[in-house]
This record gives structure tokens, C-alpha cells and sequence, in this order.
């Protein structure tokens, strides 16, 4: 592992995947993209997470997208691998390819679908974290779309169980349960958790999160990196104001709700074509290049 390097600090861009016309993906111009990432600052890319359309990913794709991610982030940005699938088996091969690809740390969803208890979750995250003893490894909680929530004794669970597991990527924008989640550091120093709520980074920054892994981040990575370098600074009040700014920039593509807001976004700002892989569709929104341009002139 390596020593001494947090690896949720900083804004982690969720960049997106993009594809030809005919549904395949574009690497050559997903290259170009990460590299527009990485100038701009970025500290890790979150490589085929939910705005990736990561589940929509075949094993192979996510093989080509974790070695592109590492080629192009070199020693500038860190690598995390979101390792995720239905199938328990096809989540522990992720896990291995990603360690070959040699990324920095891997992250993975809990179960998915079907309900299940604690003790369950446990049992799911604890097999894929085995995969990989000497990788940082992370639960990813979005329960409005994972079905499950993760719960403060499942993760304080894993850190007394693995030396190698640090924390969270945490979607749920629920402020209360986050608290109790940096809590945490008192018996677990190593804990790390960053948040995916853009409209709350920098309060979220005071209450003690490393930092964000957001989709709007992998298309205006700007003034997220604005935000932090302010905040990591001491300049509070600059940050502060940085942050209001953000929130509007944010909310002109859906503040990442809208998965096809986000790539139409990306395309007008000179990336990829707009496509989705189904089931999601292409945007069809008319305003969108509106937004884009009153964010460009925000940044």
C-alpha cells in the first residue's frame, strides 16, 4: 500500500465514459478527456463509477478505462477503481484486474438489488476487500440507487477487521449520518470519507470530509479545485465564496442528477458526442448549451 497518501483528499473527478456512435467507447477521445482533467488540477479520478455508467460496462471495458485512467493521471492524480457488479464474482475479478492495471486504491458498491442485512454487507464487502489485501479498498454508499445503505457499524466493522480498508465514498447527502461517520477518526485515525454532494463541499470540508468525488467535477472541474485549493489554503472566506459559485455552476447541469445532462455538457465543452449506453438516453433538452455557457463564463 502506499504509505503516508490519503487517497479521498482532494476533488475526484467521476469522469464519464464516452462512446462512438456505434455504442462502443471512444478511448482515443476518453485519452484527451482524462488529460483535460488532470491539467485542470484534479487530485484522483474515480474510474467507472455511476457517472462512468459503470454497470453498463463489460468487464473488458472496465480493464481498458482503469489501464487509460492510470496511463494518463501518471504520478499527477491518483487512480480509484470503483470495482462493482450484481454478481459478487464478477466484482472480485474487477478487484484483480484493477491491482494489475495498477490504480491506487479500489472502492465498491454494497450488494445490490436485493435487501440485506448488516451482517450480509459485511459478509459481501469483506470478500472483495480480501481480493486485494495490500490495495486501499472502499464501500461506495448511494443508497437511492444501490437499494442498501451502509451504516456506520458496517463500516467500523471492516476497519477493525482490515488493515487495508480506509473508508467511503458517500452519496447519501445525509448531513447527520456524515457527522457520525468522521466520528470515526476518534478509534479509527485512518479513516478517510469523501462526500458526492456538491452543494454542501465546502461546509462539508469544515465538518471534517477529505474531500469530493463528484460528476459535475468531471465536466467543470474548475471551480471544484478552486474550492479546495482555497480551503487546504486557510483562505475560508474565499472558499466560502468559491463554494457559491459552485453550487450555480452545479446546478446548470442538474447538479449530476441527470447522467445525460451531464455528457451533453461535456460535449459542448469539446468532448465526446452526447451518447448514452442504454438503458439511459441521450439528453434532449433544449437550453443545455445555454447553461454550459453561462458556467464557462462563472469559471
Amino acid at each position: 500500500m502506499k504509505e503516508g497518501i490519503l487517497m479521498l483528499d482532494g476533488v475526484i473527478a467521476a469522469p464519464l465514459t464516452i462512446f462512438k456512435d456505434n455504442g462502443e467507447i471512444d478511448y482515443k477521445e476518453t485519452e484527451r478527456y482524462f488529460g483535460f482533467l488532470v491539467e485542470k488540477g484534479i487530485n484522483g479520478l474515480f474510474a467507472c463509477g455511476t457517472t462512468s455508467e459503470g454497470l453498463s460496462l463489460n468487464i473488458k471495458e472496465h480493464e481498458e478505462i482503469f489501464k487509460l485512467a492510470r496511463s494518463v493521471a501518471s504520478n499527477k492524480a491518483k487512480v480509484i477503481a470503483n470495482c462493482s457488479s450484481v454478481r459478487i464474482e464478477e466484482s472480485k475479478e474487477l478487484v484483480r484486474i484493477a491491482k494489475k492495471a495498477n490504480v491506487d486504491a479500489v472502492a465498491t458498491l454494497p450488494p445490490l438489488y436485493y435487501r440485506v442485512s448488516e451482517k450480509e454487507m459485511i459478509e459481501y464487502i469483506s470478500k472483495i476487500t480480501e481480493e486485494v489485501k495490500n490495495l486501499p479498498t472502499y464501500v461506495y454508499n448511494i443508497p437511492s440507487l444501490a437499494c442498501n445503505k451502509v451504516t456506520v457499524k458496517v463500516v467500523s466493522t471492516l476497519l477493525e477487521k482490515y488493515e487495508n480498508f480506509f473508508g467511503m465514498k458517500d452519496s447519501s447527502g445525509d448531513f447527520g449520518e456524515i457527522t457520525r461517520f468522521v466520528d470515526l477518526r476518534k478509534d479509527f485515525p485512518r479513516f478517510e470519507i469523501a462526500v458526492g454532494f456538491d452543494r454542501a463541499f465546502f461546509p462539508m470540508l469544515m465538518m471534517g470530509v477529505n474531500g469530493t468525488v463528484s460528476g459535475p467535477a468531471a465536466v467543470f472541474p474548475e471551480p471544484f479545485v478552486r474550492v479546495y485549493s482555497l480551503f487546504k489554503k486557510g483562505n475560508l472566506e474565499e472558499s466560502r465564496k468559491a463554494q457559491e459559485k459552485l453550487i450555480k455552476i452545479s446546478a446548470a447541469v442538474g447538479e449530476g442528477y441527470d447522467m445525460s445532462a451531464l455528457k451533453k455538457a461535456l460535449q459542448f465543452r469539446g468532448f465526446g458526442n452526447g451518447r448514452m449506453r442504454l438503458p439511459l438516453m441521450e439528453y434532449e433538452g433544449k437550453d443545455l448549451r445555454d447553461k454550459v455557457k453561462f458556467a464557462e463564463k462563472e469559471i
